[in-house]
């Protein structure tokens, strides 16, 4: 009597965790095959400009977190207190030698920010701190060239697919009740290093 419930128990709790294991992968897999087949292009309905007068010189900032450099251009404004930032895919799409060499502090320049954003350009919280940049033009000449900052985002999104081949592969441990051939972080570590790999190899063509 005692092994029948001994057994139960443990059939349970073994069901309990291939069921937690499946809606960890499916989570997974679907949360990431979305980040990496979604849109990041913007449409011009999204986008507004908006005309101001520089009261600085733009600002180049880089931060460094480990090995990482993050890069960034911010614009002050006398229109504004809370100030612009070009950063990210945005500012890797950015013309800076004609940007460092056609904008100084005085200049009147068209700005692009999110339509959605119009309401907030002076309301700074701990968390935006910054209006994002998605445009600067002046004179008829534009320094960002968003089709390729659609690009650029769209090319690294590939390494989403990396986390949603790991989602999948850790789909069939849900239906394996017995000791599988080969554990789970084995094929995990195996399925990475081989992912890393083949990114990396791709990202070079």
């Amino acid at each position: 009597m005692i092994r029948k419930y001994m057994k139960q128990k443990s059939f349970k709790q073994t069901l309990s965790a291939r069921i937690f294991n499946a809606i960890i992968s499916f989570t997974i897999t679907f949360f990431f095959l979305y980040l990496a087949l979604r849109d990041n292009s913007i449409s011009k309905y999204e986008l507004q400009t908006i005309y101001v007068t520089l009261k600085e010189n733009p600002e180049y900032n880089e931060d460094k977190i480990k090995s990482t450099t993050y890069r960034n251009i911010v614009l002050t404004t006398k229109e504004y207190r809370k100030k612009f930032k070009i950063t990210g895919m945005t500012y890797e799409a950015t013309d800076h030698k004609s940007l460092k060499a056609d904008i100084r502090a005085g200049n009147k320049i068209g700005i692009v920010i999110r339509r959605s954003d119009l309401a907030k350009l002076d309301h700074c919280t701990v968390i935006s701190k910054y209006n994002e940049v998605y445009g600067l033009n002046k004179n008829d000449n534009s320094y960002i060239n968003l089709k390729l900052r659609s690009e650029l985002i769209n090319n690294d999104s590939r390494w989403y697919y990396f986390f949603v081949t790991i989602g999948l592969f850790m789909l069939p441990y849900s239906f394996i009740k017995g000791k599988p051939l080969i554990s789970m972080a084995a094929g995990i570590t195996t399925v990475a290093v081989v992912g890393m790999i083949v990114l990396f190899l791709t990202s070079k063509v």
